[in-house]
Formats: C-alpha cells, structure tokens, sequence
C-alpha cells in the first residue's frame, strides 16, 4: 500500500466519521425545530378555539400549514379522547380535537413528514456537494503528492544506480525545503563515496607495491642470506665427505654447525616478521612489553613513557592479534617518520574495555591528515574488533594515535588470517 493511499484513506475514514456524527447531530436538531413548530401551531388552534373561531376559518388555516393535518371524525369518540379536551395537563402534541355538532368533530394534530422531508433534501444537497467537493479534493491532493514525489522517485532510483556501482545523474532541485535538505545529504553521501572510491584505489595501489616489496624482501632475505649459507654448508659437506684429514673434517663440521645456528636464526627472524609467535606462547601485555622494549633498545636517544595495564583484561587470541599490529603499526610510524624525541605509550584493559593511546612530539602530521597505508592498516584494525580510531595532530606538534574499545562478545570470525 503506498503512502499516498494510506493518507487518503485514513482521512476518508475521519470525514466518515465526523460526517456520521455531523448528520445525527443535524437531524436531531431538525426534530426539535419541527417539534417546536408544532407545538406553536397546535398551541395556536388552541387559542383559536378559545376564541370561538368558526371551525371552517380554522381548517381553511390549517390546511396549508406543513406542521398541522386537519381531517373530520364522525362516530362517537371514546372516554379517553374526549377527555383530552378538558384535561389541563396534555402534552404539547396532543392533538386538538374540536366538536361541530353532535358526533362530528374536526380533530388537528401535529405533521412532521412534509418539514422533515423538506429539510432531509436540503441537507441532502448540501451533503452532495460536499462529497463531490471532497472527492476533487483528493483528486487534487492525489495529483500534487504524485507531483511532488518524483524528486523522491528520482532520488530512490538514484540510491539504486549508487548501489550497482553505476554513476547517477544530477537530481534536480525541489520547491520543498525538507526535500531539497534530503537531496543536499545524498549529494553529500555521493561526493563522500567517490572520495572513499578514490582513497580505496590508492591505498590497493600502496599495498600491491607493498605486498612487492614485501615478496622482494623475503626472496632477497632468503637468496643473500639463507641461499649462501646453505651454498656453504653444502661444500663443506662435500669436504666431509672426502677429506681424510681430521683436523680439516673437524673444521667443516664446526663451521656447519655455526651456519646451522645462523640459518635457524634468519628463519626465525623471518618468521617473526611474518607473524607475532610470541602470542601464541604469552600473554598480550608480556608481547607489548616486548615490542616496546626492543625499540626502546633500538631508539636509546628517544625518551620513553610506558604504562602497559593489562592484567584484569580477558584476552582473545583474534583481537590480541589486532590490538598488538595496531600499537605495532602506530610505534613504527613514529620510529620511522615522526623524528621526535619523547614517546607515550599508554595501553590499559579490564573486563570493560580496552585503549590504546601512542603520542609522540614530532614534526606531526601539518593541517592535513592523509591517509597513507599505516593509517588505513590501523583503521582496518580498528574496524575488525568494532573500537574506535583516532588520529589527530595536535596545535604543539606531535601525532596522537588512540584506539577505544568496549568489550563485548565477538561475533565468530570467517576462518580469516588476521595476522
């Protein structure tokens, strides 16, 4: 059912209604004036018989009159008639019976049918105007919503182009100020969409040339390091196989032995960098306090404030994985380009919720923000455990990078690698 014929039809029910009530209030009101017409005409034969009018001047007035019917009786009249005629307490309707000679008497009494119809007619008349009033009414209306709706229409077939993925043509301007609010907010919504559009372009561009780089850096970690390393412990097995000396057998197998440690170590290193291990073996703070220790190594000449508070938080090994790549990613960005001096590292948890805060007083970010892979790694992170993501770039300088989040039970995840 369309809007237009739910409007119509609960108006149509309130004029059926009101018109209902609206007749019985007329017609109730028709019968009292007809009574009381009556009344003042029975009243008035009253007084004319009171007055010994010939009782043919009395018909001849009655006669025309649309309240009275005047009609003979010839019989005798029965106790309780005639005593209608001396009583002082009849109604006012009672008819009027007035005796001509000796068993003939001209009765008068009240007539409503010929005032009532009269009336009935008239309202009837009025009421059919007013239906057919009403019904142009609704035609009108109908014809004016339908009017005004096509910028509706046209905005619905809009939001459905946008939706395919299809580019929509310019929505005309209304003469309805809400409407014109409407199509102002949808522009809006587009020109945000073909914005996002755009950033998702770019930022699948960074990550094709990231996930190059990424392939580079392992193939060369791999070919100069693990490749070469096992190039040599391959001729040193040939020596081991064909030497004879000792002395030279005991030297092969010792130089062996140090590669192995160093190829098991590059694979380790390796297979860090690939996936944090040390979740798998500790807890959440325990990695942090690692991962912030090692820059804190690394970056001897940089003043750091830590505070890890983990210790009543419930931990979740998919959302530990986000929360330690998001304070990865956001302490990686400041080693590698806020140049800065001094860096807060907040990160607090209990049963409630969860935030991370990572402030540095570098260069900072100027009044634009731009929204390179590291941002869009850290939002995606974000987005994954439903937390809020902020990055702002204060007046004094410096970046400020905070996650927020209200624990919650997570919705099972799609087998995804979140790593």
């Amino acid at each position: 059912m369309s809007g237009f014929t739910k409007i119509s039809t609960a108006i149509v029910a309130v004029f059926i209604g009101c018109f209902l009530v609206f007749t019985c209030l007329v017609y109730f009101h028709i019968q009292d004036n007809i009574e009381e017409e009556m009344t003042g005409a029975l009243n008035q034969v009253r007084e004319m018989v009171n007055l010994n009018i010939p009782v043919a001047d009395i018909e001849a007035i009655v006669e025309p009159s649309p309240h009275l019917s005047a009609h003979y009786f010839t019989g005798r009249l029965q106790a309780e008639q005639t005593s209608v005629m001396s009583t002082t307490e009849r109604t006012a309707l009672t008819p009027v019976i007035i005796p001509i000679q000796e068993n003939q008497y001209l009765i008068v009494t009240p007539f409503d049918a010929t005032e009532l119809t009269q009336n009935l007619t008239f309202f009837a008349l009025v009421a059919g105007l007013f239906f057919a009033t009403f019904v142009l009414l609704l035609f009108t209306l109908k014809v004016a919503v339908k009017q005004r709706l096509v910028p509706l229409n046209q905005l619905a077939d809009a939001l459905s182009e946008l939706r395919e993925g299809k580019e929509s043509q310019p929505l005309p301007h209304s003469d309805i100020t809400e409407m014109n609010r409407v199509l102002d907010q949808f522009k809006h919504l587009q020109n945000a969409l073909k914005s996002k559009e755009k950033q998702l372009i770019k930022i699948d561009k960074q990550l094709a040339l990231l996930q190059e780089q990424e392939r580079n850096y392992l193939a060369r970690e791999l070919h100069d390091n693990v490749g070469q390393l096992l190039t040599t412990i391959k001729a040193h097995a040939y020596i081991l196989v064909n030497a004879k000396e000792r002395s030279v057998v005991e030297l092969s197998a010792q130089k062996v032995q140090v590669m192995s440690h160093q190829i098991s170590d590059a694979i380790r290193k390796l297979t860090a960098h690939l996936h944090p291990l040390v979740l798998d073996r500790v807890s959440l703070q325990s990695s942090l306090e690692r991962l912030v220790y090692e820059q804190e190594v690394a970056q001897p000449d940089t003043q750091w404030d830590v505070s890890i508070n983990l210790k009543r938080y419930q931990e979740d090994n998919e959302r530990d994985i986000h929360l330690y790549r998001f304070a990865q990613e956001a302490i990686n960005n400041v080693i590698k380009h806020a140049k800065a001096t001094k860096v807060s590292i907040q990160i607090y948890g209990d049963t409630h919720r969860v935030s991370v805060m990572v402030k540095d007083n570098g260069r900072g970010l100027g009044n634009h923000i731009v929204e390179n892979i590291g941002m869009s790694s850290m939002r995606s992170r974000a987005r994954c455990i439903g937390a809020n993501c902020s990055v702002t770039s204060p007046d004094d300088g410096g970046v400020a990078v905070s996650l927020s989040l209200t624990l919650k039970k997570m919705p099972p995840l799609m087998d995804a690698n979140v790593a």
